[in-house]
């Protein structure tokens, strides 16, 4: 257990002389917009591991030094999450990130595994799952909590040179190589635009046109800013299908508003109706031309066909090539691919997606 600065310092100054951190995460998150850390997992190569306590409030710095480290390889088992946590908590932007869960897939084994039936099938030890539902804000932390903990990053670096010399077997190391340069952008990490997050809405009970686009769009700012401002769950705010009732209503009182919430102090409601009521009317007054598209394109049934035929041949190819199909592309990406070969946005437009499937299903299936 790292308790002082001075422990951290030698440990991370350590993982950059031999070049290989893992590393893993353990948060809190019940009553907060962003998630608190609890702990932070830190492996080497031969397996020795330690656990830093976030509760002590010690100076993350030589944690972003590493993390920030080009020289240094940082093995983490479905990345992204712990990436993001790492993030808020040091400010650092990581470099030469080794993802296990999407290494496996270019290294003929399924994709989303979890990191138990990974080391179970590549070190061929079974990790106990007796602390995957725990408080891991309790102090002192229990025997069984901190050997949990450990084994979520002792086994990171067996595992990954194990899955490099399977991608180098199959001839999917350089395509393997390609996605895990995805880690080191970054727009992935920081707070996200709060007029873009309405797109992550789906309103399944009501059907928007773009007027009603403008208006979700306004209130899902409103939501997103007020839970950051207060740091309360979103959700707790308002819920997705009360947005969506805002929007379709359009309706811009405050007194007329119905939200579902868990707000307890109900002067925080009555702001927050007044806020929702505003950006109501800033939605109803957006020019015509101006008004948002739908986020979630239909599609005409003959490309919906086509795609069906296009994903058809994609699993064929992957199995082909060794690759695990649903790193390649999904449903959504195949039709907006089927419908539009000019969006150079579009991950079969270009790299090894293109190479193997991106150009033969534009040559192929394009409607």
């Amino acid at each position: 257990m790292i308790r002082t600065a001075a422990e951290l310092d030698e440990v991370c100054a350590r993982l950059r002389k031999e070049g290989v951190a893992a590393l893993d995460t353990e948060f809190v998150w019940r009553v907060t917009y962003r998630p608190k850390l609890a702990l932070v997992q830190l492996g080497a190569a031969d397996g020795t591991s330690w656990v830093e306590d976030c509760q002590q409030g010690l100076s993350p710095k030589a944690l972003g030094v590493l993390i920030e480290d080009p020289s240094t390889v940082k093995i983490l088992h479905d990345a992204h999450q712990d990436l993001e946590h790492l993030h808020h908590y040091t400010g650092a932007k990581p470099v030469n990130v080794f993802d296990t869960q999407l290494a496996a897939a270019f290294a003929g084994l399924p994709a989303m595994m979890s990191l138990q039936k990974l080391v179970a099938e590549i070190v061929g030890i079974t990790l106990p799952k007796t602390e995957t539902v725990t408080d891991w804000s309790q102090r002192p932390l229990t025997d069984a909590q901190l050997a949990y903990a450990l084994d979520d990053v002792r086994y990171l670096g067996e595992v990954r040179a194990a899955l490099i010399e399977r991608a180098d077997r199959l001839g999917t190391r350089a395509w393997m190589e390609e996605d895990m340069r995805r880690y080191e952008d970054p727009s992935g990490y920081g707070e996200s635009d709060v007029n873009e997050v309405w797109k992550r809405i789906k309103c399944k009970s009501v059907r928007l046109d773009g007027r009603g686009f403008a208006i979700l769009r306004a209130v899902a700012a409103v939501r997103e800013t007020w839970a950051r401002e207060w740091n309360l769950p979103k959700n707790w705010l308002a819920d997705d299908p009360s947005l969506c009732a805002m929007a379709a209503a359009g309706v811009a009182d405050a007194a007329r508003l119905r939200f579902t919430h868990r707000l307890k102090n109900r002067g925080q409601r009555d702001r927050l109706a007044g806020f929702f009521a505003a950006a109501v009317k800033e939605g109803l007054s957006v020019p015509e031309d101006e008004l948002p598209l739908n986020p979630h394109p239909c599609y005409l049934p003959e490309v919906l066909a086509a795609a069906d035929e296009a994903l058809k041949f994609l699993r064929e190819r992957a199995e082909e090539v060794h690759v695990d199909p649903a790193v390649v592309a999904n449903r959504a990406t195949v039709t907006a691919w089927v419908d539009n070969t000019e969006d150079g946005t579009n991950p079969l437009a270009s790299g090894w997606r293109y190479e193997v499937v991106g150009r033969e299903i534009a040559s192929r299936f394009q409607v």
